[in-house]
């Protein structure tokens, strides 16, 4: 009996945790304050899978077997979301170009895990629309669909809007409460054709009663306790910080949260960590070790794509081509030491811990980055155990 409960607890997602929470305390009678709150690293963590191939040109008919076949093994082992970004005509992320239309594939071969976007790029797009194509993803989940939201920044993806670019922040915050606005039916004001003044409504009409919505950071402090602010999670890497800084930042967004009247231990801080579980730390080291590199070779070779301030970019150009060997050695260890779910399970176990105590309660594993197919689907099974830990500690703690 207590195991079928602990199954059911763990395929939960993080915002369904959280309600069962609050019916629990109702229940109890249990009004817990703002600042007795418990920490919601003291409910466990949460797992899902993220995804930022850096095989964009490839050639290969079989661009998404990888990402289907993770994703039927997320959906039936209890993992929280499957998260896709958006990425526009570069090789690093270029598979995603439009996570609403992937969501909507995704939904037909799934049946229990969350359908994030990670992120939207909401300068990109009219609101109207954005609303819409995830009104569709919702249906077509039964109110799986959820999306992080995103100012951009690389210049590649305002070919789709240059006048976007400068204004890309305020934009994004205008366009989040704009959907917001029509995600729960009420109508915005736009001009037509004639130059009238009409409201508009989106269709079809969602599942869900309000969309879970993502602030996707950088490490930019504010962007933190902008999220809290506007009652929204946080989608972040743990490239772009350190677990100290983490930790300030997650302190901060949950008291800008109790702030503003939302409760703390609700918000989701997922963060992003490059992830492949073996056996033994040294074999796990030497077998991410060129897939990995590689990995980050394409993601620093961005700066060559399309960028705008060319004097700039020439700079760091020749001193990236001066000492790339160097570079790309320092990140691959910082990387595998530091910031990520790489090695044996008890080396991972330790980063969940570390992770816990900073206060996040979501992790997003990061699986796509060179590794052969048939390796990353190996190792999905002792991800799961991985999982399974933290959700019986959350469950017994």
């Amino acid at each position: 009996m207590m195991s079928d409960i602990q199954d059911k607890l763990s395929r939960l997602t993080p915002a369904q945790r959280a309600q069962l929470l609050e019916k629990i305390k109702a229940q109890r009678g249990a009004d817990v304050p703002a600042e007795t709150a418990p920490a919601a690293n003291n409910h466990g963590m949460d797992f899902s899978l993220i995804f930022f191939s850096g095989d964009g040109g490839t050639d290969s008919e079989h661009k998404y077997d990888l990402l289907l076949e993770c994703t039927r093994f997320a959906d039936s082992h209890g993992f929280s979301a499957v998260i896709t970004p958006e990425r526009h005509f570069q090789p690093v992320g270029g598979l995603f170009p439009n996570p609403s239309v992937l969501n909507a594939a995704l939904a037909m071969i799934t049946k229990n895990i969350q359908l994030r976007a990670g992120s939207v790029v909401l300068p990109l797009h009219n609101p109207l629309r954005v609303a819409e194509e995830w009104s569709l993803v919702d249906n077509l989940s039964q109110g799986r669909a959820a999306i992080s939201c995103a100012t951009g920044w690389h210049p590649a993806d305002f070919l789709i809007n240059p006048e976007g670019y400068e204004d890309r922040r305020a934009t994004m915050l205008d366009n989040i409460a704009l959907i917001r606005q029509l995600w729960r039916g009420e109508p915005v004001q736009r001009r037509d054709i004639a130059g009238n003044t009409v409201e508009v409504k989106i269709l079809p009409r969602p599942i869900q009663k309000e969309l879970p919505m993502f602030l996707t950071s950088s490490g930019n402090p504010d962007t933190w306790l902008k999220a809290g602010e506007l009652g929204m999670h946080v989608l972040c890497s743990l490239t772009n910080h350190t677990l100290a800084e983490l930790k300030t930042n997650i302190t901060a967004y949950r008291d800008a949260r109790a702030q503003h009247g939302y409760s703390p231990e609700s918000g989701i801080v997922s963060v992003m960590v490059h992830t492949f579980v073996g056996e033994q730390d040294d074999a796990v080291k030497k077998q991410v070790r060129e897939p990995l590199r590689g990995f980050l070779n394409g993601y620093i070779n961005q700066n060559d794509t399309l960028n705008p301030y060319k004097d700039r970019q020439q700079t760091v150009r020749h001193a990236i081509d001066n000492d790339r060997e160097a570079l790309l050695t320092y990140a691959f260890e910082k990387h595998f030491n530091q910031t990520s779910l790489m090695g044996s399970p008890e080396k991972c176990a330790r980063m969940v811990e570390k992770l816990q105590e900073a206060g996040a309660n979501e992790i997003a594993c990061l699986v796509d980055f060179g590794l052969s197919a048939e390796t990353v689907l190996a190792g999905l099974q002792p991800l799961a155990a991985l999982k399974a830990q933290f959700a019986r500690q959350a469950v017994n703690g």
